[in-house]
């Protein structure tokens, strides 16, 4: 288990077992995506969890979105054999719009549609730090769209990148991936490292065609440390993608997508008590559906400083960002926009006693959809007898996109709908009660305002409604070499529109289009010095709105280290009755098995 503590803080490579590490360590995780300041994990006053890299690799997945699947609190449902719908609490889709996504603190949502499309994102999973996940809204310090949950995706500094890597997989769907990184230390500061991977997945079958899928990427990442102070971190990708259509017609729709980014982080500190941080992207993109053609450059500029005195650790920044859309097609007018976005933002963490916290701010941003926004937070924390108790109140906002304002079909007019407003009240317990027990709860209640509808005249904001959920965990260590976890979450939606609303979207569909209840049971075992066994069963309540039944599915993953450089990963995934549906009525999800091989060299 010491790669769940130190690859969480970024400080070592992965190692190869779980030994030698307590639950209390475990615990002690930092994370740095709640208030963009380092904090441990048992501290920080809201539901967080920690993907660590040791866990990834052990189960063998080749996406992000396979990642995710072991992530207590997310709906992840596979829509075709390469398109993914995450959520979190609710509202889940394809184009999830009030989830906040990002690599290494780059957004990677479209502000076309306000979701992520996982197809077209990718990274090298061996490289990946750590994915911290936060159930909940986190506007005040990351801004709109952070509204039910934040996904941070860390890669690893590349000084634990030196050497060769070379991995390919796999499986019995005829689906595979082949992937390739080379680091090097370049000077006594400085290392690189470069990257290439393939990914290919065939078409889903049982009636449904062409919907197989072929993305490429390569990419590269710059560390070099000026000093024990300050450093520098360089990193870019480029990517180019083609995805068939799940469409029984003979000309189904298809979907193509290439792009790059460029990244450039720096970080001072000037004293114990002062640190600063810069950070300036590039992003652009072109994808091309039937009908649609969208042409992106983003470019986002931000700076902060953390402050600690007396009492107090404070965190002021402040934004820009710029979007230039060029978008071919009858339906959406103007043709080119380009929207200009200005925030600030404050957090201020007061030690009111030793194990009593106060956290206060709010985030500013001026938009060219609906001008100003704030987004506010209230956190209050107390540890004590190895617990932590917390409470939040919180408000988050998700902006129109051009899909919504600029759409010229008759009757989907969206030039006066407006931004969508969440209220979040939270409650959490987390506590170690031994060396081999920690618990986890959190009780929420969002209310919606001003939600979409689509209306008479178009696309307008009279929809209101709530969820409450509680989400339960449970890690059990019994011994050192094996590591159980056990996840429960249970949530509810009630949707209403205003009393002057003919609402074709249809509110019950929503309502209905999220499972009630989904549940986790996960084992990492090593059962011998180069072996590894390790399990994942989930259960996924009833989908009504896409006539998705209810299902219990498991994964499995075999890891041998035939030698120092050589380790093989056979994997089974999905294992039950032979197919199950996850989100598109009529495509099931078949079981999988593969086989990875990696090799690596200092």
């Amino acid at each position: 288990m010491t790669a769940l503590v130190n690859t969480a803080q970024g400080e070592t490579n992965t190692p190869f077992d779980i030994k030698g590490t307590s639950l209390s360590e475990l615990m002690s995780l930092k994370i740095t995506s709640l208030s963009k300041k380092k904090q441990q994990l048992n501290r920080a006053p809201a539901a967080v969890y920690v993907l660590s890299s040791d866990e990834i690799q052990r189960m063998g997945v080749t996406h992000i979105a396979e990642a995710l699947r072991f992530v207590p609190g997310v709906e992840v449902a596979k829509v075709d054999s390469s398109r993914w719908a995450i959520g979190i609490r609710g509202f889940t889709s394809r184009a999830s719009n009030k989830l906040l996504v990002m690599i290494d603190g780059r957004s990677i949502y479209s502000p076309f549609f306000s979701g992520v499309l996982w197809e077209e994102k990718d990274v090298v999973l061996a490289d990946v730090d750590r994915i911290e996940v936060i159930r909940g809204p986190g506007g005040a310090v990351w801004g709109a769209n952070a509204v039910n949950g934040i996904i941070n995706i860390i890669s690893k500094n590349s000084s634990k990148t030196v050497g060769t890597l070379v991995e390919g997989k796999v499986t019995s769907e005829q689906n595979g991936m082949i992937q390739a990184r080379q680091g090097w230390k370049v000077s006594t500061d400085s290392y690189l490292r470069f990257y290439v991977k393939q990914r290919e997945r065939s078409d889903t079958g049982h009636d449904v065609t062409n919907d197989d899928s072929l993305h490429r990427q390569a990419g590269f990442r710059f560390d070099h440390n000026f000093d024990p102070k300050t450093s520098l971190t360089l990193q870019g990708d480029i990517y180019r993608g083609e995805i068939g259509s799940m469409n029984t017609t003979e000309q189904p729709a298809g979907q193509k997508q290439h792009g790059g980014n460029f990244l450039m982080n720096w970080s001072h500190s000037a004293t114990s008590d002062r640190r600063h941080g810069f950070q300036a992207f590039y992003d652009a993109t072109d994808l091309e559906v039937t009908g649609l053609q969208d042409r992106r450059n983003t470019l986002d500029v931000s700076y902060q400083v953390q402050q600690n005195w007396s009492q107090n650790e404070l965190v002021v920044g402040a934004g820009y960002r710029r979007v230039r859309d060029d978008v071919d097609t009858m339906f959406i007018s103007p043709e080119h926009r380009t929207n200009e976005t200005f925030n600030a933002f404050f957090q201020n963490d007061l030690a009111l006693m030793k194990d009593l916290h106060f956290i206060f701010g709010t985030k500013y941003e001026d938009n060219d959809y609906t001008g100003s926004e704030w987004q506010p937070n209230v956190r209050l924390s107390y540890f004590v007898w190895d617990s932590l108790l917390w409470t939040s109140w919180s408000k988050a906002v998700r902006v129109p996109t051009r899909l919504e304002t600029d759409i010229t079909i008759p009757g989907l007019n969206g030039d006066k709908f407006t931004s969508e407003e969440a209220t979040v009240y939270e409650f959490g317990w987390r506590k170690r009660w031994s060396t081999m027990l920690q618990t986890d709860i959190t009780l929420y209640q969002s209310d919606y305002d001003s939600l979409l509808s689509l209306e008479l005249d178009g696309i307008r904001n009279k929809l209101a409604g709530r969820t409450r959920g509680v989400e339960i965990s449970a890690s059990i260590q019994p011994m050192k070499e094996w590591l159980l976890r056990i996840n429960m979450s249970h949530a509810e939606m009630d949707l209403d529109a205003d009393h002057d609303s003919f609402d074709f979207s249809d509110s019950e569909s929503q309502e209905d289009g999220m499972p009630q209840n989904m549940a986790q049971l996960s084992s990492l075992l090593d059962i011998a010095e180069d072996w590894q066994l390790n399990a994942y069963l989930r259960y996924v309540d009833s989908i009504e709105t896409n006539n998705i039944e209810s299902y219990m599915v498991g994964d499995l993953s075999l890891v041998w280290k035939i030698n120092d450089s050589l380790t093989a990963n056979l994997t089974g995934k999905n294992i039950g009755d032979g197919s199950h549906e996850e989100w598109t009525s009529g495509v099931p999800v078949d079981d999988e098995y593969g086989l990875s091989l990696k090799w690596e060299m200092p």
